[in-house]
């Protein structure tokens, strides 16, 4: 079954960005992705967000099932079939995320991810190749929600009768999707845009060189990661680069000591015209 969702909240979460977004990293992390091409992108489950994935799915089913004038039955069972096949869902894929800021100079960024400002930002103006992964914007809190959910109400009722035997999971799947642009407002201020990827046990093995799956240590956590090109690699040999387009040296970080080793870094791995600046935010930690 396809569904097609004419609500202009779903339209705008599912458009692609064109825009320089950023990651802020530690000293390691820069040369990491300088020096192999490549971002990480970290299982979901394992972000900081526990009600990652979960949240646009659970306030949507909530706002359906306490509809203005109460619902029907009808109503009350679609409510139930999607939230019981998100909990047991069928669909065999992994989800793996690159958060990034559309601010490229926040201090709750390089608190949180720089190492208290002792590391660098670096923007890149991502246009993935849509096999690899999409770029979306995150939107924040319920801001958008009830019209949404009221739109999904109605086409699932009009579809219920028709497709009601694979409905429950072909919803679930398709918010399981969306739900990956949406988050709690306390995050608004990360003003974050994402790299998002479905992986299967099923995918083409051409693509497993531009994602291939790791796992690293992380507290009590072994955290399953892909490393991610930012194309697809047309020849065996063919090195992976991201489009870097400007480098911001953390406020804790000695700016004309650092600028010149940093270009020496892009040089030697063949980036130019990289803009190198200091962040603007004054800060000690």
């Amino acid at each position: 079954m396809d569904i097609f969702l004419s609500s202009t909240t779903f339209r705008d979460t599912l458009r692609q960005r064109r825009d320089c977004a950023t990651t802020t990293l530690t000293r390691s992390g820069l040369l990491g992705i300088v020096q192999t091409g490549r971002v990480w992108a970290t299982d979901i489950r394992f972000l900081n967000d526990p009600s990652e994935g979960s949240y646009l799915p659970e306030r949507l089913l909530s706002i359906m099932g306490s509809k203005s004038g109460g619902v029907t039955k009808t109503e009350q069972a679609i409510v139930d079939g999607i939230r019981a096949a998100l909990q047991k869902p069928r669909w065999d894929h992994s989800t793996f995320c690159v958060s990034l800021s559309r601010n490229g100079d926040l201090l709750s960024q390089w608190r949180g991810y720089g190492s208290f400002g002792k590391g660098y930002a670096v923007g890149m103006e991502l246009r993935p190749h849509p096999q690899l992964a999409q770029y979306y914007d995150v939107f924040y809190g319920d801001d958008g929600l009830r019209e949404l959910a009221t739109d999904l109400l109605d086409l699932f009722l009009e579809s219920f009768q028709k497709w009601k035997d694979d409905l429950y999971d072909d919803l679930a799947s398709t918010l399981s999707v969306v739900a990956k642009s949406f988050k709690a407002e306390s995050y608004s201020e990360e003003q974050e845009s994402r790299l998002v990827c479905n992986s299967s046990s099923d995918d083409d093995a051409r693509f497993k060189r531009e994602l291939p799956l790791n796992f690293r240590a992380t507290g009590s956590d072994i955290v399953p990661y892909i490393s991610m090109s930012h194309g697809i690699l047309r020849n065996e040999g063919e090195e992976p680069r991201l489009p870097i387009k400007r480098i911001i040296i953390g406020p804790s970080v000695d700016f004309d000591r650092n600028f010149s080793s940093v270009t020496a870094l892009l040089k030697a791995n063949s980036y130019e015209d990289v803009e190198i600046v200091p962040s603007a935010i004054p800060f000690r930690p």
